[in-house]
């Protein structure tokens, strides 16, 4: 019983969930860190373990935690995983109450059923390992005495330097500083840049020919256009940066793909020996899946959860495959 007490522990140093097939999982639920006004205390971030004992499938980490350990296939793995798990529910129903170490324990309710009870331990909390509860005491509130006079000493050599200083600011401040005359045509603002600005040509019919008056009327309506199509081209130009920024790109998300797993690996090669093994007449698409380090075997895919979970049903009423379960990826 010992001996799979030590590999859930193992596990849920890097796991958050660790199912124990055909008796419940063992799951970690994250504590934030609390303040406790009445005791004065910090409590740091921790871990606590809980007990779910709906999760009945064979998530596959007990038998390979036995495969490295003892270095044996995943079919005797198997079968030690099964007889610790009978020995629990053994011990558990002839005593009533079943021990797990730092883990908790469990005890037979009333009506026969199980009740967990978790260990206080702080092995878990990887992330606050090492910082302990701790204890701020309140201060005490100081009463002072209504007649209590305090004596400041103040140097006089001191009121004689802040004096000096502040005699020297205000002398500083009364001296005035001559202001030249500024050309206010040079800080006038102007809707038209000045590389634009074309000065009108001045027209003397008196001097100038018929000719010469025409050419100019002509060069100065070419300046006017001019002007226009600038004014025109800058008013445009923010409305087409808006319209640019307003496109996005479009995000695919990867489809969902559903397998259903029938045994798990850490090699290749054990993976690949156990699919040599399987049955086609029973499983068409057998192959392997490979994510986190390990390999999965699976007897088939989908893209449709239901038309998995389908499968999943009548494939699990093979004795072989009663512990097939149903892994999502994308």
């Amino acid at each position: 019983m010992l001996r799979i007490v030590t590999h859930i522990e193992r596990l849920l140093l890097v796991h958050d969930c660790v199912i124990v097939p055909k008796f419940g999982g063992f799951v970690l639920q994250v504590v934030p860190a609390v303040r406790r006004v009445e005791e004065h205390t910090f409590c740091p971030l921790r871990k606590e373990i809980g007990f779910n004992m709906t999760l009945q499938h064979n998530d596959g980490l007990l038998p390979e935690s036995y495969m490295q350990m003892y270095a044996v296939s995943y079919r005797r793995a198997q079968l030690m995983l099964d007889e610790d798990v009978e020995d629990m529910k053994n011990t558990l129903q002839r005593y009533g109450k079943l021990s797990l170490g730092v883990l908790g324990s469990f005890t037979v309710g009333e009506e026969g059923q199980m009740i967990f009870h978790p260990g206080e331990t702080d092995l878990f909390s990887v992330g606050s390992y090492g910082l302990p509860v701790f204890h701020f005491p309140a201060l005490l509130s100081v009463q002072k005495e209504k007649k209590d006079t305090l004596y400041i000493p103040i140097s006089r050599k001191l009121i004689r330097t802040a004096m000096v200083s502040a005699a020297a600011v205000a002398l500083f401040l009364l001296v005035s500083t001559p202001v030249k005359e500024v050309n206010q045509e040079a800080y006038t603002a102007s809707f038209v840049p000045t590389g634009m600005v074309v000065q009108k040509p001045v027209l003397l019919e008196a001097v100038l020919p018929d000719s010469t008056v025409a050419e100019a009327d002509t060069k100065q309506e070419s300046s006017e256009e001019v002007i226009a199509r600038e004014v025109k081209k800058a008013a445009s130009a923010p409305v087409a940066e808006k319209k640019a920024a307003v496109s996005k790109p479009v995000v695919v998300q990867p489809k969902k793909m559903y397998h259903i797993v029938i045994a798990s690996f850490p090699s290749e090669s054990q993976a690949d020996e156990f699919i040599a093994g399987v049955d086609r007449n029973e499983c068409k698409h057998v192959s392997k899946v490979v994510r986190d380090g390990k390999y999965r075997i699976y007897a088939d895919k989908f893209d449709n959860r239901e038309a998995a979970e389908s499968y999943m049903q009548t494939l699990r009423s093979n004795p072989r495959y009663k512990d097939a379960w149903l892994f999502i990826s994308r």
